[in-house]
């Protein structure tokens, strides 16, 4: 018992003076050295170290650097979690907030994000840096960021010259490359911010929840045939414009347990003859809203009052009344913000549940949406009083 408390009381007396030390930052110990000469120093000895000198490795000691590597493929190492920011796009300031990151290191943000007060309403003072596709270096440059986060893939070349100028022009600023919108890397991506901003705990509780949900339609639907899968149109805001296997719609389709309607299509977002639709009959036709000619419904909840016409709009396209789709209610409409971004996850388990209603009769994908907005987007919303799907 003696030599515990002795030790706890060397312990006490090295640590106390090296968390008041000042270092200047050039000398690190790492973790193995600094025990090695905890140990030694206890040990005693003619080559131990003096107190003195273990004090001095406690103040430089740093804890062992967290390897990173964004979605560019680019490995980063962090020694400590960037504090002064620019984001450059939305899906990643979103994604951001889901794990807890606090808002007042953002010293920058895109327009487009500005452009969305009611969803981004903490940034409404932040300096507004323009977009990837028209950069404000001069704006940049001023708030002395020590990381911006760019796209990965999202207008590649564009994000590239951006990296290259603001490398060549702020000394030491570190550039994260993160889409934060494909179902493909999002996790990954969610866990590896979490790195980056020390809140890996926080970021696996996100990646948690969100791979829960898509978890749970192939893990009911394992016995369910190719042939006998759901087919499924799925069009955006442009009327008869689709997407074929090498679209984000097809990966998003399957994951949702259906079969793409126009995989097999060249384009990669084909813009269809209307008769094509009515060949094809599908099992579910999906109403992508919230832009184009349909801009209206989300969390804007602007134009609201034209949802309904826009179903009713798409029931009288000529041949449409004869559609199984039409016929058994299997028409929906679905606003981009809950398929597009970080919340694409949401959408696809409206999907499923269109596709499969008795399989997922006991999975409520509005009470997903409420899970995420409050308690990772911290936002005061009620999914139930805005449209996000019709009817």
């Amino acid at each position: 018992m003696k030599q515990i408390a002795l030790l706890a009381c060397l312990i006490l007396m090295l640590i106390a003076p090296a968390m008041a030390a000042e270092t200047d930052g050039n000398v690190q110990v790492g973790e193995d050295e600094i025990v090695a000469m905890v140990l030694a120093f206890l040990s005693g000895g003619p080559d131990a170290p003096d107190l003195a000198a273990v004090q001095d490795a406690a103040a430089a000691f740093s804890p062992a650097a967290r390897i990173v590597t964004d979605s560019s493929g680019r490995t980063h190492t962090i020694d400590a979690a960037p504090s002064r920011i620019v984001v450059m796009n939305g899906e990643t300031l979103e994604t951001l907030r889901s794990l807890g990151v606090d808002p007042s290191i953002i010293v920058g943000i895109d327009k487009y994000s500005a452009d969305r007060p009611s969803f981004f309403p903490e940034y409404a003072d932040t300096p507004v840096v323009g977009s990837i596709w028209s950069p404000d270096y001069e704006a940049i440059v001023s708030l002395s960021p020590d990381a911006v986060f760019l796209y990965a893939t999202t207008s590649k070349d564009a994000c590239d010259e951006i990296q290259n100028k603001l490398e060549s022009t702020i000394p030491g600023v570190r550039i994260f490359r993160f889409d934060c919108y494909q179902p493909g890397t999002y996790a990954r991506e969610i866990r590896a911010l979490g790195a980056i901003f020390d809140r890996t705990a926080e970021a696996e509780a996100f990646a948690v929840f969100y791979t829960g949900t898509l978890e749970t339609i192939p893990g009911r639907l394992s016995g369910v045939a190719e042939e006998d899968r759901a087919v499924v149109y799925l069009e955006n805001w442009k009327d008869y414009r689709t997407g074929a296997s090498s679209s984000g719609y097809e990966e998003k389709i399957r994951m949702a347990g259906g079969r793409n309607a126009f995989s097999s299509l060249a384009a990669e977002y084909p813009e269809l003859d209307p008769e094509a639709v009515i060949q094809a009959n599908p099992d579910v036709i999906v109403k992508l809203i919230g832009a184009g000619s349909y801009d209206a419904g989300g969390y804007d909840n602007e134009d609201a009052e034209a949802i309904p016409g826009y179903y009713t709009g798409l029931t009288e396209r000529p041949g449409w009344k004869t559609l199984a789709s039409v016929k058994n209610g299997d028409l929906h409409l679905l606003h981009n913000d809950i398929f597009g971004g970080p919340q694409h996850f949401i959408g696809i388990a409206y999907m499923a549940k269109w596709c499969y209603p008795e399989v997922f009769a006991d999975i409520d994908p509005a009470a997903v949406h409420r899970v995420y907005l409050e308690d990772y987007q911290h936002l005061p919303f009620d999914p139930a009083e805005k449209i996000f799907t019709y009817p």
